[in-house]
C-alpha cells in the first residue's frame, strides 16, 4: 500500500510541474524580452552615430531619431513594468491548479480504479495450493455433516450428500442409513433407490439379490433408461439366474451405448455369460440311459477313488500408489482391487474395496469373494489382476481414474504379486 501511495504522488507531482512550468514560463520570457528590446535600442544609436560621422545625416536629423529612440525604449520598458499584475494572475491559477489536480486524481481513482486492491495487497488471499492442503478430510466433514441434518431432517440432498460420503469411505450401513432417509423424504427418486441397492449389496460382499433386486426393478419401473440402474439390475440378474431378464437389461445398455466403444464390449461379454449359462442349463438335463451309465461309474470309482480335498485358489496382492498418483488423488477416493478372467467375461472373479488412505496395503483375492456363483478364481486359469482409484466411487472404470494392472496371471502358480498404480485413464 505504500509505494502504490508514493507511485501516485510521484506521477500527480509530474503533472503539476508540468502545468505550473507552462504558466510561470512567461517570467523568463519577459526577461530576455527586455534585455533584447535595450541591445536594439543601443544597436540602433550606434547606427545613427556613424550615420552623422560619416555625413549620411544632418545633426537635425540625428538629435530627432535619437529622441524618437529613447521614447520608444521608455514605452517598450514601462510596458513591461506594468506586467506584475499578469503575474499575480498567473499565481492564483497556479494555486488552483495545485489543488484541484491531486482532488481531481483521487476522485477519478475512486471512481474508477479499484480501491481494495490496496488492502487486498497487504493481505493477499491464501493460494490455491495453501487452501487445498488446509482442507479437512471427508471423515472429518461427515460429523459437521451428520449434526446439520440432524437441525434440518427434511434436507433431502444433504442425506444424499452423506449416504455418497459413506459409500466413498467404505462405510456401508451408514451409508445404507443415509439413503434410506432421503428415499423417505422422496420416494421415487431413482439415483437414490440405485444408490441404496448398490450400498445394501456391499454389506453382503457384492450380492445384489433380495432387497436390492426389489429396489433396482423399483427404480427401472420409474425408469427404464438410468444407466447406472440398468448395469446393476443386469448384475444382479445374473446373479440370482434369471439371465432372460440380464439379457433384457444388456440389450437395452447397448442400445444407449453405441458411441462407446468400451462399455460395447463389455456389454457383449456379459451377455455371453448369460447366453453360455443358458446353453449349458438346457445341455444339463439328462437322458434315462445316461442317468444308468452315471451311476454305474459312480459306483465303479467309489471302490478306487481316494478323497480329495477342498481347495480355495488365493492370490495375495499389493497396493501402493506412485508419487503421481499421490498428487492427483484424495484420502477419502476409493480403491478397487480385483481379478478378471484374462479371456472371458470382465465380471470380477474377486474384488477388495479399500480407500487410499489405507495404502501401500495387502490383500487376498480368493475364491470366496466371487460376485456370481462358479465364477470363481479356481474357475479360470489365467486372470488380470488389477487396482484402480475411483474418485466417483463408481466401480466402471471413468476417465481420470489412476490404475495398475497385470495380465495373464496364471493362478495355480501364482502365490503373490505387487501393482503400483501409475497409469490414469486418458
Amino acid at each position: 500500500m505504500t509505494l502504490f501511495f508514493i507511485s501516485a504522488a510521484l506521477l500527480v507531482g509530474l503533472c503539476l510541474s508540468w502545468l505550473l512550468l507552462g504558466l510561470f514560463r512567461s517570467n523568463h520570457s519577459d526577461t530576455d524580452q527586455e534585455a533584447v528590446n535595450i541591445t536594439l535600442a543601443r544597436e540602433r544609436r550606434a547606427t545613427l552615430d556613424e550615420a552623422l560621422a560619416n555625413g549620411s545625416i544632418d545633426q537635425a536629423s540625428h538629435d530627432y531619431e535619437r529622441e524618437q529612440l529613447e521614447y520608444d525604449l521608455a514605452s517598450e520598458l514601462k510596458l513591461e513594468t506594468d506586467r506584475p499584475t499578469t503575474r499575480k494572475g498567473h499565481m492564483a491559477v497556479a494555486i488552483i491548479v495545485a489543488i484541484f489536480v491531486p482532488v481531481a486524481a483521487g476522485a477519478l481513482y475512486l471512481q474508477l480504479g479499484n480501491p481494495t486492491a490496496i488492502l487486498q495487497a497487504d493481505n493477499p488471499p491464501q493460494s490455491v495450493a495453501a487452501a487445498t492442503d488446509q482442507a479437512p478430510a471427508l471423515a472429518d466433514l461427515l460429523p459437521q455433516l451428520e449434526a446439520r441434518l440432524a437441525a434440518a431432517p427434511d434436507d433431502v440432498n444433504g442425506w444424499r450428500l452423506l449416504g455418497r460420503s459413506y459409500l466413498s469411505v467404505n462405510e456401508f450401513s451408514r451409508a445404507r442409513g443415509a439413503f434410506e432417509r432421503a428415499l423417505a423424504l422422496e420416494e421415487n427418486d431413482v439415483t437414490t433407490l440405485a444408490q441404496l441397492a448398490e450400498s445394501i449389496a456391499m454389506t453382503k460382499d457384492g450380492d445384489l439379490s433380495g432387497e436390492s433386486l426389489t429396489y433396482l426393478e423399483r427404480a427401472n419401473l420409474i425408469d427404464p433408461d438410468h444407466e447406472h440402474t440398468l448395469w446393476l439390475l443386469a448384475i444382479a440378474r445374473q446373479q440370482t439366474g434369471d439371465h432372460e431378464g440380464a439379457l433384457q437389461a444388456f440389450d437395452r445398455l447397448a442400445a444407449m451405448s453405441q458411441d462407446n466403444a468400451e462399455a460395447i464390449t463389455t456389454i457383449d461379454q456379459m451377455r455371453a455369460r448369460s447366453l453360455e449359462a443358458m446353453a449349458g442349463a438346457t445341455s444339463a438335463v439328462p437322458s434315462e440311459s445316461t442317468e444308468s451309465a452315471v451311476s454305474e461309474q459312480s459306483d465303479t470309482d467309489q471302490t478306487s477313488a481316494e478323497p480329495v480335498a477342498d481347495t480355495v485358489t488365493s492370490v495375495q496382492v499389493s497396493v501402493s500408489l506412485s508419487d503421481a498418483a499421490k498428487a492427483q488423488v484424495s484420502d477419502d477416493n476409493a480403491v478397487f482391487i480385483y481379478a478378471r478372467a484374462s479371456e472371458g467375461p470382465p465380471m470380477p472373479l474377486a474384488v477388495s474395496r479399500l480407500s487410499v488412505r489405507d495404502l501401500p496395503a495387502t490383500i487376498t483375492l480368493d475364491d470366496s469373494m466371487a460376485m456370481i456363483p462358479n465364477m470363481t478364481l479356481s474357475a479360470y486359469p489365467s486372470v488380470t489382476i488389477g487396482a484402480r482409484v475411483s474418485p466417483s466411487g463408481n466401480p466402471l472404470s471413468q476417465p481420470g481414474d489412476w490404475f495398475s494392472e497385470q495380465n495373464n496371471v496364471l493362478v495355480d502358480e501364482t502365490d503373490s504379486l505387487n501393482l503400483i498404480i501409475d497409469t490414469q485413464t486418458p
